[in-house]
């Protein structure tokens, strides 16, 4: 098979196993959506979200960083799984703090209890994510894919067996969907090829070392999730849980077809990082190339999304008003997968500090406008900053890539005709 077809091959199984999976969780969604009611939903909506935000914690890009660093080299994958489980002890920390801090406002001591139940899957997901490093060098998303689909499977059964038992029932489904989805994976990995997945020796200076180096992307991509999700949180301050749910259930629809950028980038990716070293013409050919077929893309998500948005409407009646913040939300998709080629740009550059600095502010200006908007406008106050905001992120990565573009043009310009 063709570099090309594979990586076709490879976006299309991840873009599958997406919706596979999204559609497991879509039939979770619905249960729980028809079963607990606008309210109930939007309780777990705010046990999941704030359980997403240390997903990023503890991703921190080291797969991205592992790969560009390590190349096919698999002896330090115990390192990583070190890394993410230090990771996930300071992200039970940081819950427990914020808990403490925002006492009642935000978390019942339900909802609370909701949350600690929920925590296991953020070093669940930690795992996954450094198996997921094998499958991505391997060229064999495939099975990553199996592993989640029949991960998730299982949740799911068990999850609609418990549901008459309560919410905490099902989220304890929804962890041990998550266990057996690594435990497959690591099966599928060893497979694959040796690799240790605990207890490789590395040295202090090591670690320090690699999170060094990934510090930019990790905490690029924390703030990038920071930004587009700290709204839950606002509604959640200022509004009822009914609207948490109604905003959420149309979010999660939206972000569905994001994944696909994603997907076609960690295809691409060890493929782009080889040719920027070896031959820069060839790279910026299939970069173009890349970007304009997700540009073709993206444009299909936003007729496809806009025109399904009344279809919600099915789930429950309490969801009807679910369809107006996706239709806003939908048409922001070339935004999205644009901004998200150009961040990739600044990885392959080794530029990534930029982005720390970007996501960073627009995370500041993200929390301030839901603050400010949302006690007036409510959820599609957060639709609108959420399309607004990635607007923003892209003139600020197109001012710093066009910098470059005039500082490379002046350094080639003999000095006596400065």
């Amino acid at each position: 098979m063709s570099l090309k077809w594979n990586v076709l091959y490879n976006t299309f199984v991840q873009f599958v196993g997406r919706f596979a999976t999204s559609f497991l969780g879509f039939i979770t969604t619905i249960i729980l959506a028809r079963s607990l009611g606008a309210a109930g939903y939007g309780t777990y909506a705010k046990v999941y979200t704030l359980a997403a935000f240390f997903y990023l914690v503890i991703d921190f890009g080291l797969n991205a960083i592992y790969i560009r660093r390590f190349k096919e080299d698999l002896k330090h994958i115990s390192m990583m799984n070190a890394i993410r489980t230090v990771f996930f002890i300071f992200s039970l920390a940081v819950i427990f703090v914020f808990f403490v801090v925002t006492q009642q406002h935000i978390f019942t001591s339900r909802e609370k209890w909701y949350t600690l139940l929920f925590v296991p899957t953020i070093l669940l997901f930690g795992y996954y994510t450094s198996l997921n490093a094998i499958f991505q060098l391997k060229l064999r998303y495939d099975l990553s894919v199996l592993a989640a689909v029949l991960g998730g499977l299982v949740g799911v059964a068990l999850m609609i067996i418990t549901l008459s038992w309560g919410l905490s029932f099902s989220i304890l489904s929804i962890v041990a969907g998550y266990a057996i989805t690594v435990f497959l994976s690591y099966l599928f990995a060893r497979k694959l090829t040796p690799f240790v997945f605990f207890s490789q020796p590395f040295s202090l200076y090591d670690m320090i070392s690699f999170l060094k180096d990934a510090a930019p992307i990790g905490f690029m991509l924390f703030f990038n999730t920071m930004y587009v999700r700290a709204d839950v949180f606002v509604l959640s301050a200022f509004k009822t849980n009914a609207e948490v749910g109604i905003y959420q259930l149309g979010y999660k629809f939206f972000e569905f077809p994001l994944a696909f950028a994603t997907f076609f980038a960690n295809a691409t990716f060890p493929h782009f990082v080889k040719k920027f070293d070896e031959n820069k013409k060839s790279f910026w050919k299939n970069f173009y190339q890349s970007t304009f077929f997700l540009l073709g893309m993206s444009v299909l998500f936003s007729i496809v999304g806009y025109f399904g948005a009344p279809l919600l409407s099915f789930i429950r009646n309490d969801y009807s008003a679910s369809v107006l913040p996706l239709q806003v939300m939908a048409w922001s998709y070339p935004i999205f997968f644009l901004t998200s080629a150009l961040n990739w740009l600044l990885f392959i550059e080794k530029r990534e500090r930029s982005l720390v600095w970007i996501y960073a502010f627009s995370f500041v200006a993200n929390v301030l406008a839901n603050w400010y908007f949302i006690p007036r406008y409510s959820y599609m106050a957060s639709a609108w900053i959420t399309v607004i905001g990635e607007m923003g992120v892209l003139v600020l990565i197109l001012g710093v890539l066009i910098r470059k573009q005039i500082t490379n043009h002046k350094s080639q310009i003999p000095s006596k005709l400065q």
